[in-house]
């Protein structure tokens, strides 16, 4: 199943289609992103019969990330070897995270004003957490996760590494400094290994 937002609201996407789930729903099931992931489990149900006949044509300029607003965005830093050995770090032993502010999400078509600095990006593998997910075990990770998506992580890299420590959260979290998007890919219908 894919899913996102079009013109700000929870849709799910499939064949060049776009449905509403709360218009199609009769609305039974949330229009805000974040409502519908709360509702994760009736959202699903709803999708496996879905009625698709008032689905529109999918216009790609309408749609923006798959969750405008989350609550929390957490991020893992010298995740990849290469990229930290580039940058003269040694991968940690343990994973490093930082935090990206909420207001720095965009979807994945946006004008983002670069401020002044050195901007850098990287290309991430976004988790959309549906359920949960405080203290969970590997084996129930899975579970939680709703989708999968792609986005970039903008860095102004001055104001990043002033300070020791440096300050990740305040150079990585400029307006439009996460584009995500354009929708995200639930975990059973990715491809296996």
């Amino acid at each position: 199943m894919r899913f996102g937002t079009q013109d700000g609201r929870f849709v799910l996407l499939a064949e060049g289609r776009v449905l509403d789930v709360h218009a199609a729903s009769g609305g039974d099931l949330p229009q805000e992103p974040v409502a519908a992931l709360e509702r994760w489990d009736d959202v699903r149900a709803f999708a496996a019969s879905a009625d698709w006949t008032a689905a529109e044509a999918l216009d790609q300029s309408r749609l923006g990330p798959p969750v405008p607003h989350p609550r929390q965005v957490f991020a893992v830093a010298l995740n990849y070897r290469p990229h930290a050995a580039e940058a003269g770090y040694v991968p940690p032993e343990a994973p490093l995270l930082f935090t990206k502010f909420p207001t720095c999400i965009t979807g994945p078509v946006a004008t983002v004003e670069l401020p002044e600095g050195k901007v850098d990006w990287e290309i991430e593998v976004v988790a959309v957490i549906g359920r949960g997910g405080y203290r969970l075990g590997k084996a129930q990770a899975w579970d939680a996760v709703a989708g999968i998506t792609c986005g970039q992580d903008l860095s102004e890299r001055v104001l990043q590494l002033a300070g020791t420590p440096a300050q990740f959260s305040l150079g990585k979290s400029y307006p439009g400094f996460g584009p995500t998007g354009p929708v995200a890919v639930t975990p059973d219908d990715l491809p296996r290994r």
